[in-house]
């Protein structure tokens, strides 16, 4: 039999299969967005087909409807981010109030950002004598490539003493802290917001900095740029693939990102893509609202070319510029 649900966005058809053959090879109908239900029959370029076994390679086979069939092959001929890197959510105060501070904030005025810290002051905390303010990523919104520092936390021996007595409280327990992955923190990598309405957008994270659970962190495997993976993660592609192929919600946190597709470049492409993205980190270190489109542009014809999208770049683009951009994250919980 055959059944067709209408859920707001798409109307999908369901159809049973008697055995497991017969479901591999069953051809799935998925119809984008249509006003009138009676304009089902005749969906045009609205229609998309899929057999059911090429749609399980997905992860979580999530349902998708207007995805042009290059894209799914690209998609399904790769490997993910999770192959080649490792996302990662970091510190939970619990009480950003007491713990969080905006940069420009007098009390971090006062005493200093630290620039330098030793292991055992980044495992026990700086001395109150010395500037122990840490900067700490905490999502802070969209943000591509670069951001200076916004948030600090406090990582003085007094303050990371108190952290770890609250840590030690039973589960449940109000005002509980949660150390997740502490062995990483002050270890370069990205970063990126967990709360996206959007566009994926990811930032480099350099050495010194502490990652909370709202500003995941994500670090490359050996073998794998760091640089070019910032590039492909904030191309058009990329959020094209977020939205269309492995999430569709708001949220799009560390599991969703490690999802992704992802190709290795050679090296002639990867040195072509870190060049740009060598002169966008240091166009907005100088200037925050520099414009970098143009280089963003390059980026993206490189990575279509790596992931062999050719006749659909054009519509990529136009979504990726009507999505919205990720919605600014106030900076206490």
């Amino acid at each position: 039999g055959v059944s067709f649900q209408f859920a707001g966005m798409a109307i999908t058809t369901l159809e049973k299969c008697s055995n497991a053959e017969e479901r591999a090879a069953n051809m799935m109908r998925l119809v984008d967005y249509i006003r009138e239900p009676k304009d089902f029959w005749e969906p045009g370029e609205r229609l998309s087909e899929l057999r059911q076994d090429e749609y399980e390679v997905l992860p979580e086979t999530p349902f998708f409807v207007g995805v042009p069939r290059e894209v799914f092959e690209s998609a399904k001929n790769s490997e993910r981010v999770r192959d080649v890197a490792r996302g990662r959510q970091g510190l939970a105060t619990a009480d950003d109030g007491r713990f969080l501070a905006p940069i420009d904030d007098p009390r971090v005025s006062a005493v200093g950002v630290a620039t330098v810290t030793t292991l055992d002051e980044r495992s026990d905390g700086i001395a109150a004598s010395k500037p122990y303010w840490v900067p700490f990523a905490k999502g802070e919104g969209f943000g591509e490539y670069w951001r200076d520092p916004g948030i600090v936390i406090d990582w003085s021996e007094e303050s990371v003493a108190e952290l770890e007595r609250r840590a030690a409280l039973p589960s449940g327990t109000p005002r509980k802290t949660y150390f997740r992955n502490r062995e990483l923190f002050f270890t370069p990598g990205l970063t990126y917001s967990v709360v996206s309405g959007g566009r994926v957008s990811v930032r480099l994270m350099p050495e010194g900095w502490i990652f909370g659970h709202k500003g995941s962190a994500i670090f490359a495997e050996e073998g794998t740029s760091e640089r070019f993976l910032l590039a492909y993660l904030n191309s058009a592609l990329a959020t094209y693939f977020m939205k269309k192929l492995v999430n569709t919600t708001a949220t799009a946190d560390v599991g969703y990102v490690e999802k992704l597709p992802f190709r290795q470049p050679s090296a002639e492409l990867s040195a072509a893509v870190v060049q740009r993205v060598d002169q966008i980190i240091a166009a907005l270190q100088n200037d925050p609202d520099a414009e970098i489109q143009p280089l963003r542009d390059e980026i993206d014809e490189l990575i279509f070319d790596l992931f062999e999208i050719r006749a659909s770049r054009d519509e990529i683009r136009r979504f990726y510029r009507t999505v919205g951009l990720v919605e600014d994250q106030a900076a206490s919980e």
